[in-house]
């Protein structure tokens, strides 16, 4: 039996995208499932001047999975920036699982935030730029102004196995959330500049 086709094609699929290969659409996707059908060639390309206008310039109709890769690939030319970004992909993450109605979807957006964790262990290195960012990132006037629907998270949930969102929780419950996380992790960046 061959094994060298399987392992050609894994090499492939895990090989850096070229710049040429990748089609950044304009506008993004708006559907979720289209999203994420797309961030796989996002994130492994290594066009990263491209990659970093084009989810700078659609930051809001992306969801955080985008801005944890814009961090990411932030970090060695913008640092703060950087940082900024990587909280507000955490806060709107948050936000999107939050209004899922399967509680387990919460566990995705740590699980995402994985592809950025070089930029945590930069700002839990450097406290108060950290914290300097984050209080950025908490008065940011869009900084829950994204579009895409809570579905993308929702889906990662345990009862969304097979890409189908177990759906969110009522719109009239959303705005307590916002204030929660708006006061809980205002209040963490300003106990961190404090330190």
């Amino acid at each position: 039996m061959k094994t060298w086709l399987p392992a050609a094609i894994l090499a492939l699929l895990a090989a850096p995208v070229l710049a040429a290969d990748l089609d950044l659409p304009e506008p993004p996707p708006g559907d979720w499932l289209a999203q994420a059908d797309l961030f796989g060639a996002v994130a492994q390309s290594a066009d990263d001047d491209r990659v970093v206008a084009w989810e700078t310039r659609h930051a809001n109709a992306l969801s955080a999975g985008y801005l944890f890769d814009l961090a990411r690939r932030l970090l060695p030319r913008d640092p703060d920036r950087a940082l900024e970004w990587y909280v507000v992909a955490q806060v709107r993450g948050r936000y999107d699982a939050g209004r899922c109605v399967d509680d387990t979807a919460e566990r995705a957006v740590s699980r995402l935030a994985r592809q950025a964790n070089s930029v945590l262990r930069y700002g839990e290195a450097r406290r108060a730029e950290f914290a300097a960012a984050g209080q950025r990132a908490m008065a940011r006037p869009d900084l829950l102004a994204h579009t895409v629907s809570p579905d993308w998270i929702c889906a990662q949930g345990l009862s969304g196995m097979g890409g189908r969102s177990a759906g969110t929780t009522p719109p009239a419950t959303w705005p307590k959330l916002e204030n929660r996380l708006r006061s809980e992790w205002s209040r963490q960046f300003e106990a961190m500049a404090r330190r």
